[in-house]
């Protein structure tokens, strides 16, 4: 009877336990599936929409040489004064000066910011552009220097530049703001970057520019790429380049930043002239300056697997293509030397993301110069174009689509008669423009650009869109 007592009891407790664990179960199964009440405190935001800034275009300022008293070497000097043009649509251009960096004979030789108001409740940036031109003609300078007047960036590569023998480069930094701007400059040469003491935390004061001779962070290297960052104030930085060939100027120019590294590059209007006389001239001292070249950068870890195509514009002959191997971190230069005279879309595409622009020379009768093309964005529908005086100029569109597109380019004077320039698919075309202002529809995509000729003289700028008004933010209060 004892063990049928206990046998019933530990009967009892197991029942007992299994009701117990199925209760649990039950129990938390229900506050799984049940609806809970839902308690929940929204983080209090509120959206700020930025006021308008002015849109500001800021212009390198007059052709500089450093000093040639050995104490004062690095001390640049202004030459002569170029000539400048600004257009805006329905609007007032406001002219100020900003405070140089270099000895000057007036106010004219100071760089120039010209800026535009932008209505409150503006949805895109009032159509805006600013140029300015030189032709510069002294004992130991001289060449014609176009550049597009440009808008402050944080971030700038300048595809340009040599201190090799005969060669000297200036970066041009521009400070149009009310903040100094502190500026890195990290340098690229044929060897890879260069960690050159006193690139890095360059003070350039508010409304103000500085001007670093590139000879003083990387000497003797024949090919350069600069890369411009800034904290604080943004900056519109320029690269000037001159040759001296003996005691004779053999060209100077004002380089303008380059589109960011990409997997594809295209340069409009590239203008190639005087190839007979560049190769009758082979055997000369210098000459290898002459040739048109592609330079090239891939700032990234890989090397780059590059294709180069020259396709000529509308009435120039079919162009070429060329291949290399571009490695990391040094800057390489790909000759253009099968081209006939012409004009041409130069279009690069590597498998890692590379800067590039090009260069070409010109001989003429009594001078020679060079240019730099630089790699142009991609441009909305409607822009302006501000075209200086001072020599011919031509502009260049370069159509990367598969369509052809048709582009109507307006003097905004009344009474101007509208040229239609057609596009050809993955081709380009040009138009021969005199000084004024211009209205430019139909460009959504296009590439564009301006060159500049004279007897033995040439110079270019690219043509950019307007950049983008701040977008509305959301503040989450501490």
């Amino acid at each position: 009877m004892a063990d049928r007592r206990g046998l019933a009891r530990i009967g009892v407790r197991a029942v007992g336990g299994v009701i117990g664990v199925g209760i649990a179960v039950a129990a938390v199964a229900g506050a799984t599936l049940l609806p809970l009440p839902d308690f929940a405190i929204g983080a209090p935001a509120q959206t700020v929409t930025p006021v308008p800034a002015d849109q500001q275009r800021v212009c390198p300022g007059p052709l500089l040489q450093l000093a040639a008293d050995a104490g004062e070497a690095t001390r640049p000097s202004a030459v002569g004064t170029p000539t400048f043009a600004s257009a805006a649509d329905d609007a007032d251009v406001d002219i100020t000066s900003l405070k140089p960096d270099a000895d000057t004979a007036s106010r004219d030789q100071a760089p120039q910011v010209a800026s535009v108001a932008t209505p409150r409740n503006a949805t895109k940036p009032p159509l805006f552009a600013a140029a300015q031109m030189q032709s510069a003609d002294a004992d130991d300078l001289a060449g014609l220097a176009a550049a597009a007047c440009a808008e402050p960036a944080a971030d700038t590569w300048l595809v340009a530049g040599s201190t090799a023998l005969g060669q000297t480069s200036l970066v041009l930094l521009s400070n149009p703001s009310e903040v100094d701007a502190t500026v890195d400059l990290t340098v690229f040469t044929e060897t890879g970057a260069v960690d050159a003491p006193g690139a890095a935390g360059i003070l350039v004061p508010a409304r103000s520019q500085k001007v670093v001779p590139l000879a003083g962070l990387v000497p003797s290297a024949a090919a350069t790429v600069v890369r411009v960052q800034t904290t604080g104030g943004q900056v519109a930085a320029t690269l000037q380049q001159s040759f001296e060939q003996g005691i004779q100027p053999r060209g100077a120019e004002l380089a303008g930043p380059t589109g960011g590294p990409a997997r594809q590059q295209i340069v409009p209007g590239v203008t190639i002239t005087s190839t007979d006389a560049i190769q009758g001239e082979q055997s000369a001292e210098g000459v290898g300056f002459a040739f048109p070249v592609v330079r090239l950068l891939a700032p990234g870890q890989a090397d780059a697997q590059v294709t180069v195509g020259a396709v000529g514009e509308t009435g120039t002959a079919v162009g070429n293509s060329y291949a290399t191997t571009v490695k990391a971190g040094q800057v390489a230069e790909i000759p253009l030397d099968h081209l006939k005279d012409g004009s041409y879309t130069v279009t690069v595409n590597s498998n890692v993301p590379v800067v590039a622009s090009v260069r070409t020379s010109v001989i003429g009768t009594k001078a020679r110069d060079f240019t730099w093309f630089a790699s142009a964005q991609e441009l909305q529908d409607d822009l302006l174009a501000s075209i200086p005086s001072g020599a011919d100029a031509t502009i260049h569109f370069a159509n990367a689509g598969e369509a052809d597109t048709t582009v109507t380019v307006s003097r905004t004077r009344p009474g101007g008669t509208p040229t239609k320039i057609v596009v050809p698919a993955e081709g380009g075309s040009h138009a021969r423009l005199g000084p004024g202002a211009y209205g430019i529809t139909g460009a959504d995509g296009l590439r564009g650009s301006v060159s500049f000729a004279a007897d033995g003289r040439a110079s270019s700028f690219a043509l950019s869109p307007p950049g983008p008004l701040a977008a509305p933010i959301t503040v989450y209060p501490n």
